[in-house]
Parts: C-alpha cells; structure tokens; sequence
C-alpha cells in the first residue's frame, strides 16, 4: 500500500481548487506572473520562540557533489525552536540562521573561530524543512545543509552555531556544537 504524504495532500487541494475556479489560495502569497507561489507561515507556527536546541547524529556528514569523490561538503542536523507556551518543539515564523566556524589556532595555541559559511532561512525558505511528524520532543526542522566547494574544512573542527531571530527582532541562541570533519566521506557519510 502507498502512503501518501503532505505533498500529495498540498496536490490533490490545488487541483481540486483549480477544478472549482479558485485563484486565491489561504497561506500562499500572490507572486507575479512566471514565479511560482510562495508558501508562508501557516497555522500552528509560533513568533514567540525562547529556546533553540540542535541535534545532530553520530555520523551528520553529507556529500552532495561528487559521491565517488569522497569529499564531504555538507552536514544534517535537526532544530528544535521551543516556545513560550510549551517546552516542545514548534515552528517559527522568523528567521533561522546556522553559522560554521573553522577553529584555528593562534600562535599561542588559543581557539580562534573563523566564520566559514552562513545560511540565512527565513520562514518560507525554511518550510520545506519541516518535519512530517512530531517526535517526543515536538516539531522540527531536518537541516540538510551544504558547504560547497569553496570552503575547506577536510580534517577540521568546526563549530556549529544556530541562532533564530523573531519577528520583534530578538536574536535566540543556541549552545555551539563543536565537530571533527573527516578527511573524506569513507567514515559513513551520506550522499546528500
């Protein structure tokens, strides 16, 4: 037996309102000719969110370019943005923002971070990451994120910052999770 998933669902309502004449669709934004709908925060997405916690698995590399290659160029990590009416995980409706750090060493030997890449998600661009279902701890967002190849850090660690930012401007970190890169991906990662 198939399953059918929130895709198809979003399918069969959009031919069912274009079979009944509908053009405005509740949720979606009206884009110019020749863009395509945009979704937006729908029901259950909270603006007040006081807590960011990430998670990541034992092996969280992925490779997207080349697979034979071996070169990890990405990672997954799931966010949990909590509100203020509940300690489990909710959608938001402001802008999630992930930022790795490569850790070198000053002559001294002291950590210095060097910011290496930065994705900016705002609400729309981070919906498609949205779980399916909630897990014990509630909604999530299942991160795939990819480097590319003009960041190197085969070999590295890294630090991994998550910080979300509100509608009303206040900026919510999370704690840093600091990572060992492998020189390539023959230590389980997968193809992104």
């Amino acid at each position: 037996m198939r399953e059918t998933g929130f895709g198809f669902g979003i399918a069969v309502a959009l031919v069912g309102a274009a079979a009944a004449g509908c053009s405005d669709f509740k949720g979606w934004t009206k884009e110019p000719p020749g863009k395509p709908p945009v979704m937006v925060p729908g029901p259950g997405a909270v603006s007040n969110i006081v807590s960011v916690n990430k998670f990541f698995s034992a092996v969280p590399w992925l490779i997207f370019d080349d697979p034979s290659s071996g070169r990890i160029d990405g990672f997954k990590c799931t966010v949990y943005l909590e509100g203020s009416d509940s300690p489990k995980g909710v959608f938001g409706t402001g802008t999630i923002v992930v930022t790795m750090y490569r850790l070198d060493k000053d002559p001294t030997g002291q950590e210095v971070p060097v910011q290496v890449k930065e994705w900016v998600l705002p609400s729309e661009k981070a919906y498609p990451w949205r779980a399916k279902k909630p897990t014990m701890i509630g909604w999530g967002y299942g991160l795939r994120l990819r480097w590319g190849p003009d960041v190197d850090v085969a070999g590295k660690k890294i630090a991994i910052l998550v910080k979300y930012i509100r509608d009303d401007g206040r900026v919510i970190n999370s704690s840093r999770t600091v990572l060992q890169v492998p020189l390539s991906g023959d230590t389980g990662a997968r193809v992104g």
